[in-house]
């Protein structure tokens, strides 16, 4: 799913924190959203800055946002490739889900990863 500026302020203004890392030139370079306190919706980096730490640095200011909002857990459905850095962070798998989505008049079969951690 590609988020578009205006989903990003909607969410915004309905209370969603969103957390953005950027560079010296204010480029952002990776982000994550946090929904209704607890639930983190997409955790994106740029291709061309993975493997620096900006997705761990990312999930450590979502939790403290959500630990700030009372939250005790924070939970999302990671994708195959973002699977390996929850891990990384602690969180727990719950469930492998798979299901099918509409594309050019059939379906297309995926699977995500249902994980959460319990914040202290």
């Amino acid at each position: 799913m590609r988020y578009s500026v205006q989903r990003l302020l909607d969410g915004a203004a309905k209370g969603d924190v969103i957390l953005v890392v950027s560079d010296a030139g204010d480029r952002p370079l990776a982000y994550t959203v946090l929904e209704d306190g607890e639930h983190l919706d997409m955790l994106y980096c740029h291709p061309d800055h993975t493997g620096r730490g900006l997705g761990l640095a990312l999930l450590g200011a979502a939790e403290d946002a959500a630990r700030k909002l009372g939250s005790t857990r924070i939970f999302t459905e990671a994708s195959e490739l973002a699977r390996p850095i929850f891990a990384r962070a602690g969180y727990t798998l719950l469930a492998r889900r798979n299901f099918t989505i509409p594309h050019s008049g059939s379906e297309i079969a995926i699977h995500n990863y249902a994980m959460e951690k319990r914040l202290r």
